[in-house]
This record gives C-alpha cells, sequence and structure tokens, in this order.
C-alpha cells in the first residue's frame, strides 16, 4: 500500500505578496478576499502588504490566523507596538487602540471632529482613505496618536475583518458603533 498522506516540513514557508484592495462595497470586499484566498498554497503561512502608508511603513495582514478556522486575517502595521495581556509585543493594533487613538485626536483638536467623523464615514463606505484625506487635508495636521493616514487604514482593514467575521450579521456596524460612542455619538 502507499501511503496518501503528505509529510509537510517542521517550518511552514511564508509568501509575502503585494496586494491592494480596493471595492464599491463590502460584499465586493469580501469576494475578493475569497477569491484571493482560493490561489493560496496549503500548508502556507502569507503576508499581504495591502497598504503604503504616508511614512513609507506598511499595514499588513498575515494569513491564517488562530480564529474562524484559517477563514479570517490578522491586521498589522509596521512598527507599531501593542502589548497583549500576556505581555509580549505584537505589531497588530487592536480595536482598542484604535479607539484609544480617536479619544486621544479629539481631546487635543476638538475643533476638527467633525472633519475626522466624515473621514471615518467616507472609510466606512468603502472609499479609499485617500479621498477621505483628499476631502478633509486639515485631519494630516493632527499630532496626537499615530499618523491620521495610519489611523485610518487601520480602520479600513478592521471594517473589512468584521464584514468577513460577521458575514450575515452586522459587519463593520459593531466596529462602527464603537467609533461613534468615542465621538459622543449614542
Amino acid at each position: 500500500m502507499k501511503r496518501k498522506s503528505q509529510h509537510f516540513p517542521e517550518d511552514k514557508p511564508v509568501k509575502v505578496i503585494e496586494w491592494t484592495l480596493s471595492a464599491p462595497d463590502r460584499s465586493s470586499y469580501r469576494k475578493q478576499l475569497a477569491e484571493k484566498w482560493l490561489e493560496e498554497e496549503p500548508y502556507t503561512n502569507y503576508r499581504y502588504n495591502a497598504e503604503l502608508c504616508q511614512d513609507r511603513k506598511r499595514v499588513y495582514l498575515v494569513r491564517p490566523t488562530r480564529l474562524n478556522k484559517g477563514f479570517d486575517f490578522q491586521i498589522n502595521v509596521e512598527g507599531f507596538t501593542h502589548r497583549t495581556k500576556s505581555g509580549r509585543t505584537t505589531e497588530a493594533p487592536s480595536h482598542d487602540d484604535v479607539l484609544e487613538d480617536i479619544a486621544q485626536k479629539l481631546k487635543e483638536n476638538p475643533d476638527l471632529r467633525r472633519d475626522f467623523f466624515e473621514a471615518i464615514c467616507l472609510v466606512y463606505d468603502c472609499h479609499e482613505v485617500d479621498l477621505a484625506l483628499e476631502r478633509h487635508p486639515n485631519l494630516t495636521n493632527i499630532r496626537a496618536g499615530m499618523e491620521t493616514d495610519k489611523l485610518l487604514r487601520i480602520i479600513k482593514w478592521f471594517f473589512i475583518e468584521q464584514d468577513l467575521t460577521y458575514w450575515l450579521w452586522r459587519g463593520r456596524d459593531k466596529f462602527m458603533a464603537a467609533i461613534e460612542h468615542e465621538f459622543g455619538l449614542d
């Protein structure tokens, strides 16, 4: 008899892929993600360089992750430091990191509150970050927290991730509700 199962090496190979994702709506985002993942090879780790920030740092996605049986990704930002509950550091921002950054920006720049919220709404509506900043150029002057373009790019990918995780449920609405709470829109 001949063995059917394969022997895989101890260390999974890592493939780095330059890939940008732009879509007119959340359904198209999900479809493009699923189609891209169909191209993946088994027993391989992937890093998708998805966004280039103004400071030349990348927002990148890592697959597979521990959650959702492989139908998920982790959002990372080069040079970002997040300390987990266990004490280790990672380049993966959390929802709380984003909300804290928004709070910092609003505290230091209350006059830009409306513009900042409108920029987030554009990203929520599947417009690109560059368009949001083009319409609200004064947001690039905010010094509190991380660069505004980087924060908006992270928010974009959290929205996409939530649409995927909660495919037939609330998706991005759940995270947007948390952002609206930060803006005092309860």
